[in-house]
């Protein structure tokens, strides 16, 4: 994207708003581990349960959200300092604190969370996700040569396949080599076994076309990460301006109201009802009802927020979410060693 007012500003903030709120608790919690008395606590079972509930840091969580995991891992690190599960869900939650958009993050952040970061990988050296947490940091402070060499290492270890595909991905694009990441993030989705991950697969390879101008391919990531993922107000709400933009105003406006009906509030989905609105009134149209989209017409495969009328209508089931599996907490990753 190109520079505005709004990324200057943000970069300008020597703390980003939203990452300054719980910095005093993160800087407390720099300055006990340093005390060695404190690193003999050892309370796994509160640890444990100081992040029951909390799912994994990702760039659509609410940041609220972001907000309660820094410190109910903050909690979860003084009972037990020896949780790599607990630092790589504060790295992974500061980290995302510091975003502005899809491609930029504020760098004070990033720096900030290397140290919880690289206390996962230590604890747990062979649990991709403690890698994911470190390589997506440095991807995003554009230490290419460190990713690279980091990259390559994963990658001849063999005990992540999948987490290894999606941050190579994750590199190739930041570094703009977009045909290479969409093939990344397509082997990437051949490993993920947790619907949600592989909606967000889905999604990154989406925007990679999109990028590279080829609006018309991405509609089907964006239709599988619905399937995938289900009710996502991010990703339907690019999907609709998707669809506005490529002259699809009814499927458009369909995918906006099913979007609202997930969250009232996203205000992105909101200014575009407000456009959808004024777009309809200029040509004395009357703003269109519920409808089943082409590709749910074409497929005969309700997505995501279908109207129950239009569900008896197409005599179509309501869509269920697939039964592969369910996002695996960090908890149980690093308990396992698995992706």
């Amino acid at each position: 994207m190109q520079p505005n007012a709004d990324l200057h500003a943000f970069l300008r903030q020597k703390f980003p708003a939203e990452y300054a709120a719980v910095r005093p608790a993160i800087e407390a919690l720099r300055e006990w581990l340093t005390d060695p008395a404190n690193m003999a606590a050892h309370d796994p079972v509160a640890s444990k349960r100081a992040m029951v509930g909390l799912e994994d840091p990702e760039g659509y969580t609410p940041i609220a959200e972001l907000q309660r995991t820094v410190e109910r891992s903050i909690e979860s690190i003084k009972a037990d300092p020896n949780n790599a599960a607990a630092y790589f869900m504060l790295a992974r939650a500061m980290t995302e604190l510091g975003r502005f958009d899809d491609e930029n993050y504020h760098t004070a952040p990033l720096r900030e969370a290397i140290e919880f970061a690289e206390r996962a990988t230590k604890l747990a050296p062979k649990v991709g996700k403690a890698w994911r947490a470190l390589i997506e940091i440095q991807i995003h402070l554009h230490r290419d040569e460190m990713v690279a060499d980091m990259l390559r290492d994963l990658g001849a270890q063999g005990f992540a396949p999948g987490t290894h595909a999606t941050l190579s991905a994750k590199f190739a694009e930041a570094r703009g080599n977009y045909d290479e990441a969409i093939d990344w993030y397509e082997r990437s989705i051949g490993y993920i076994a947790e619907p949600p991950r592989r909606a967000e697969a889905y999604a990154a390879q989406a925007f990679c076309l999109l990028k590279q101008g080829r609006k018309s391919e991405a509609e089907r990531p964006f239709l599988m990460a619905l399937l995938e993922g289900g009710p996502n107000p991010w990703i339907g709400h690019n999907w609709s301006v998707l669809k506005f933009e490529l002259a699809n105003i009814v499927g458009a406006t369909e995918l906006n109201r099913r979007v609202l009906s997930w969250d009232w509030n996203y205000a992105p989905a909101l200014d575009l009802k407000n456009f959808l609105i004024e777009h309809y009134n200029k040509r004395n149209q009357p703003y269109p009802g519920p409808i089943a989209l082409q590709e749910e017409q074409l497929r005969g495969i309700a997505l995501p927020g279908c109207d129950q009328l239009v569900l008896q209508q197409m005599n179509m089931s309501e869509w269920q979410p697939p039964k592969r599996g369910t996002r695996a907490r960090a908890t149980r990753t690093f308990r396992s060693g698995l992706e």
